[in-house]
Formats: C-alpha cells, sequence, structure tokens
C-alpha cells in the first residue's frame, strides 16, 4: 500500500524553534497537536511537503479535516482507479469531481484496444445476438471500436480500458 504523508510546520515558534513532522493520512489530530502544540482546526500551521497522488488539491493552507477528506475520497475510489490516478485527473478537475464520478467509470479489464471493447460491449447487447452467424462472421469490431473511441471517453492504461462519464 502506498504511503499518503504530509510534512506540517507550526507557523507559531515553541521554545524558539518551529516544531514540525510528518504525518500519516488519516491524520490523528491528538497525535497532531502533542506534536506541533498547535490546534488542528487552528490556522497556525502550513503544508510545508507532500508525498500525495492528489497534490493538486492540497496547498500550504489546507486543514486537518480537509486532508482527511480527500484520503477518504481516494481509498474509496476502486484500486485500479487509484493505479492510474494521473490518467482520471486529466478528465477530471479535482479528486472530489472523480469521487463523484467513481462507480459510473466502466472498467474492461480484459481488454487491450478498442476492438476489444467493440466484442465486449456488443457480447452483452441482446440485439446484436440475435444475428445470424454468418452477419456476426462479417461484422467489422475495428470499425465499431474506432467509432466508440471518437464518440466517448476511454482511457488506456496497462491495466485495461476505462470508459469514463461524460
Amino acid at each position: 500500500m502506498e504511503e499518503l504523508r504530509v510534512y506540517i510546520e507550526a507557523t507559531t515558534p515553541t521554545n524558539g524553534e518551529l516544531p514540525s513532522a510528518w504525518f500519516d493520512l488519516p491524520i490523528d489530530e491528538t497525535e497532531f497537536e502533542e506534536l506541533l502544540g498547535v490546534e488542528a482546526d487552528s490556522e497556525d500551521y502550513r503544508i510545508v511537503e507532500m508525498e500525495l497522488p492528489f497534490t493538486d488539491d492540497v496547498t500550504e493552507a489546507t486543514t486537518i479535516d480537509t486532508l482527511n477528506d480527500l484520503y477518504s475520497m481516494y481509498e474509496n475510489l476502486p484500486a485500479e482507479v487509484r493505479e492510474e490516478l494521473p490518467a482520471f485527473m486529466a478528465y477530471y478537475s479535482n479528486l472530489d469531481e472523480l469521487h463523484n464520478y467513481r462507480h459510473d467509470i466502466v472498467h474492461y479489464a480484459n481488454c487491450n484496444s478498442m476492438t476489444d471493447v467493440a466484442r465486449h460491449m456488443l457480447a452483452d447487447d441482446p440485439a446484436f445476438n440475435t444475428l445470424s452467424e454468418d452477419c456476426m462472421r462479417y461484422f467489422d469490431f475495428e470499425a465499431y471500436g474506432q467509432s466508440l473511441d471518437e464518440n466517448g471517453r476511454f482511457i488506456e492504461t496497462d491495466h485495461g480500458i476505462f470508459e469514463i462519464p461524460w
């Protein structure tokens, strides 16, 4: 499992120094307050460094509650989406939006091309299955796959192909 952590520094000195520490997400507020000497719901700290796959959603002023919420959203994504997060973030404005659409993403795990996706989609289509064996044999799956690709939103990754909602 990937470590998600942030380095946080207090903005008010304690004994002439600014306390700081690395925290794994989700952050325990009691531990946070003990280590930094500031309240988790105050504005007396800042995020200095981070090791997160969703860094675009975190700023220096992001609160502990927000960090924990982002962590929860990230953990609730399907594993294959988490593994390919940068590819998905090219289509979604932030982690919250991706999280909201997580149930609408279709994963074609065993498909390596849009032709494979076309075959998979048509295998479940009752109208296609009513065609005679002769018609099915001459069906152009490659052209249909190309049409799907041109008219849909698909992400091709090492873990298969994903169809994402508009």
